[in-house]
């Protein structure tokens, strides 16, 4: 800012000690570097402030930026499930105009029944296949639904309490 030298310094201080005299020179002294103290500090809250605002503009821009970003990408998690829901109203509309209802879209559940296990060869075994010593084992192989509600039973089901 100023490019004062030591030279010059020495220079105002010979004119101040001539202009005000050695006893107002220490009181003068004091409150100008009050003074520039003061100023310092001011010129340094206004540069903070400045970076704190610059700092917000900055940060709003990154904020627009994600938030754009986030909307992209709930847009592409939630378009394939739009369209499937729409598959599967045009699915299960009841009949097309001329009266039958297109069965390659339309899915009907099929009931599985358990089926016992046969033991393995070469065991003891009745005359029907099955020994009547070992109790039958029943083998469930329907697939659970994941995405079907739980049923009351298992909804209502407290796990018992941990008595450590």
């Amino acid at each position: 800012m100023f490019e004062v030298g030591f030279s010059e310094l020495l220079m105002i201080g010979a004119v101040a000690l001539i202009v005000l005299g050695p006893e107002r020179l220490p009181k003068v002294a004091r409150t100008v570097g009050a003074l520039v103290g003061r100023a310092r500090r001011f010129a340094a809250s206004v540069k903070a402030d400045l970076d704190r605002e610059i700092a917000q503009t900055e940060l709003a821009k990154i904020e627009a930026e994600l938030r754009a970003e986030q909307d992209a990408l709930q847009h592409t998690i939630h378009q394939p499930l739009v369209e499937a829901r729409q598959a599967l109203s045009v699915a299960d509309e009841p009949a097309t105009a001329d009266g039958a209802a297109e069965a390659s879209l339309a899915v009907e559940p099929v009931a599985v029944q358990p089926q016992p296990v046969l033991p393995a060869a070469g065991s003891a075994t009745s005359a029907n296949g099955v020994d009547p010593d070992e109790p039958v084992r029943v083998v469930d192989e329907r697939q659970l639904d994941l995405f079907a509600a739980p049923s009351s039973s298992l909804a209502t089901a407290v796990p018992p309490r941990d008595r450590r």
